[in-house]
């Protein structure tokens, strides 16, 4: 039976998902699928789409069919990942059009099994390998949010806007489809990383990954979010990335907090949000400065902590970040009145009315970049100014 028929076969409804055989040969039928994707030195490496694609939407289909095998669900990603990363240069337009859609199914079929509803009970492990083999048993989410990441890729999304018209929309895809299907990819994802999977490295560097890319670059849809306990998962994990050892992780975290900051200065993106939670920019703010700004961990992170902190600043308004500072200064620093004037008078040079007067009406624009350049110059010192006579233990 050729291989395509063979996975056909058994993304059919007839077949028996409960016979152990059965499953066994569709696991089969995936590694088949997977040798062929990790070929290598190919002389004509584009015959593997031409081969592929016709049984996207049947391996897809796999994903349904038997969604509760957790084995078969990592595998189906694995592969969709692999032939994602390695052919979407090489794919024509129809193919990567193809490849979306199959995405989508497997995505949206995988989520309703295994994101929704489940329990994350990570284990405290004495070493590295225990350490590393508890972190596999979340290797499903790790190659889906890959997935997620080549979907976004510029390659992708070009390939899929060509031919687009808005008389016929069976020629192309449109951006905003592409990253409907990321978003709710991510939107899955967003509870299972706050109840703990963020301590494991490799999850939470693929996660900021695609986090950072997706704020940074469509930051309207992230501050969107149809709830706000799914933006508040999504803010908590982007306050937990900023202070992280990787800075890598602080970069795309710090990226994604200015993104947010910089949309609602723009269009008041999180007035809906800021309605349940008038507090939202006070605690980001004040976080910043505590969790990162006053730490030893700021000088490798310290050009995306001032272009975060600039837009924080310009949403809150001055009179409210001075009563952010007031607050820091009598927690951190108590009766000590010398420190204290030190310290206000270290911000009142940072923070001037009319660098966040031209940043508050040109979020974006040539102006907008001239005070962020003057900006990260006046970081730069203030910095090395506070942790001078402060730095919090």
């Amino acid at each position: 039976m050729r291989t395509d028929h063979f996975c056909h076969y058994f993304s059919n409804k007839q077949a028996n998902s409960k016979d152990i055989n059965v499953q066994e040969s569709a696991c089969l039928s995936i590694l088949l699928y997977s040798g062929i994707v990790l070929a290598s030195e190919m002389s004509e490496p584009e015959r593997i789409p031409h081969f592929i694609t016709p049984s996207l939407p049947y391996l897809s289909g796999l994903m349904a069919f038997y969604a509760e095998d957790l084995t078969i669900c990592e595998s189906l990603l694995k592969l969709f990942r692999d032939y994602a990363e390695r052919y979407i240069a090489m794919m024509s337009r129809s193919q990567c059009i193809e490849l979306f859609s199959a995405s989508a199914s497997l995505l949206k079929h995988y989520s309703e099994h295994h994101c929704h509803n489940r329990v994350v009970v990570p284990k405290r492990s004495e070493g590295a390998e225990e350490e590393f083999e508890e972190e596999q048993k979340y290797n499903d989410v790790v190659c889906a949010i890959q997935l997620l990441i080549h979907l976004g890729t510029k390659d992708f999304t070009s390939a899929c806007n060509a031919g687009y018209t808005t008389m016929s929309s069976s020629n192309g895809l449109e951006t905003t489809q592409i990253t409907d299907v990321i978003f709710f990819g991510l939107q899955q994802i967003l509870p299972l990383m706050s109840q703990g999977l963020l301590q494991f490295p490799t999850l939470c560097q693929q996660y900021f990954s695609l986090v950072g890319f997706m704020v940074e670059t469509y930051p309207e849809k992230l501050c969107a979010l149809p709830s706000f306990d799914l933006f508040h998962s999504l803010l908590e994990s982007l306050l937990f990335g900023m202070s992280h050892p990787d800075p890598l992780v602080s970069k795309s975290s710090l990226v994604g907090l200015a993104s947010l900051a910089r949309e609602h200065i723009r269009t008041h993106a999180l007035d809906a949000h800021l309605s349940k939670r008038p507090d939202i920019f006070e605690s980001c703010t004040a976080r910043m400065i505590q969790e990162v700004i006053f730490q030893p961990i700021i000088w490798d992170r310290l050009e995306p902590a001032g272009m975060a902190l600039l837009p924080l600043i310009a949403a809150l308004g001055v009179p409210r970040f001075v009563g952010v500072v007031n607050k820091i200064s009598q927690r951190v620093l108590g009766a000590d009145d010398e420190r204290r004037g030190r310290l206000h008078n270290a911000f009142e040079r940072l923070v001037r009315p009319e660098v966040l007067a031209k940043v508050a009406n040109a979020a974006e624009g040539r102006d907008a970049r001239v005070v962020r350049v003057q900006f990260k110059r006046d970081f730069d010192v203030f910095v090395r100014d506070v942790q001078s006579f402060l730095i919090v233990k």
